[in-house]
């Protein structure tokens, strides 16, 4: 019986051919990874095996990948060496080696509830829940037993005829989470596509930072006016409802 070489492997190496580096856009932010450039290649090390079968790492294309013994990579799924460790390239924070280049694209035609041209898509890398959609019919039953100063961080504006909860530590009840970056809520497990474009995105559509863009996963959002969201009281809830 063949011995798997992989035991024990906490870490693969990804090389892929210069000229498709920007296909490596998805993983960019991804802060264990290092990058460095031999010759024709890109490689990129740092990839712990959670991430190996990710969606972020299966949908790059024309690239091989590799595990370390001693001083060899090996192509995974293979016994032999194929090559010798890389200890002269010159090694980078990935975010630091692939710059952000912004396409010009045209947001003009968002409206509130429209589609938008790029995608939110399953993510593998764990994030900070930020907030939670939940019935209101669900906080009618609890917020009149709960102790104000479990209240205190939290923050709530009705929306989509649901209750959104905004604010750390969140409430323990069924709903829908969320995390934040920016100016974006983003279903908890989901990223964007292509995260670098998520400044630009945010600046044409919601320019003035006036708004709390929630998506969801069907690619579509709604926002809501900061000024809107008021802090959670029992009081305030009541008064609300």
């Amino acid at each position: 019986m063949e011995r798997d070489l992989t035991q024990g492997v906490t870490e693969y190496w990804l090389r892929l051919p210069s000229k498709y580096k920007d296909k490596l856009a998805q993983i960019r932010l991804w802060k264990s990874l290092r990058m460095g450039t031999d010759n024709d290649d890109i490689w990129v090390r740092g990839i712990a095996p959670s991430q190996l079968n990710s969606p972020e790492i299966r949908s790059i294309p024309f690239k091989k990948i590799y595990f370390q013994q001693d001083n060899a990579l090996f192509l995974l799924g293979g016994n032999l060496p194929e090559e010798r460790l890389k200890t002269s390239l010159l090694w980078s924070p990935i975010h630091k080696a692939l710059p952000v280049e912004v396409p010009d694209y045209n947001f003009n035609f968002f409206g509130v509830d429209a589609d938008i041209d790029f995608k939110i898509v399953p993510s593998s890398i764990e994030r900070t829940a930020a907030a939670q959609l939940i019935s209101l019919d669900t906080l009618d039953e609890i917020i009149p037993k709960m102790p104000a100063i479990r209240l205190k961080q939290l923050s709530w504006v009705i929306a989509d005829e649901k209750a959104l909860i905004i604010g750390t530590p969140l409430l323990s009840v069924p709903g829908k989470a969320y995390w934040q970056t920016q100016n974006f809520l983003l279903p908890a497990g989901y990223d964007f596509e292509h995260p670098e474009l998520s400044r630009y995105f945010n600046k044409k559509v919601n320019q003035n930072s006036n708004d709390i863009i929630v998506m969801q996963r069907d690619n579509t959002y709604f926002k809501i006016a900061k000024e809107n969201i008021q802090k959670l009281t029992i009081s305030g809830y009541r008064l609300s409802r």
